[in-house]
């Protein structure tokens, strides 16, 4: 069901995109010209096509986000559910010990 409704989500993000590119806005769309009207009821009134499929893909995508939410937090999987633990065999380290540090080894002096 998760896949499913992943893929009406992707499909309504893509859709969603395109719809809103090819808007008219005051400067004119990406992919309109200045003298076609493209409204649906006429060339005044009522709201273009776009916008209205705008607005159904926009419901279809804020539907999508919510039931992929409530999906993902009825899971009772955590990321770290999966971790194995590491166990170290290296000694433990004594940390009242000095620390030893090697010296650089001496370099003659080239003349």
């Amino acid at each position: 069901m998760v896949t499913f409704l992943a893929i009406i989500h992707i499909v309504a993000c893509l859709g969603l995109i395109g719809l809103v590119l090819i808007q008219d806005s005051k400067g004119g769309g990406v992919f309109t010209s200045q003298t076609t009207s493209n409204s649906v009821l006429g060339a005044t009134g009522a709201t273009s096509f776009a916008q209205t499929m705008t607005k159904v893909i926009a419901a279809v995508f804020a539907v999508t986000c919510i039931g992929l939410s409530i999906m993902s937090a009825r899971s009772e999987k955590s990321v770290v559910d999966g971790v194995i633990p590491s166990t170290s065999t290296a000694a433990p380290v004594d940390a009242s010990a000095p620390l030893e540090v090697e010296a650089p080894p001496a370099t003659a002096p080239t003349e």
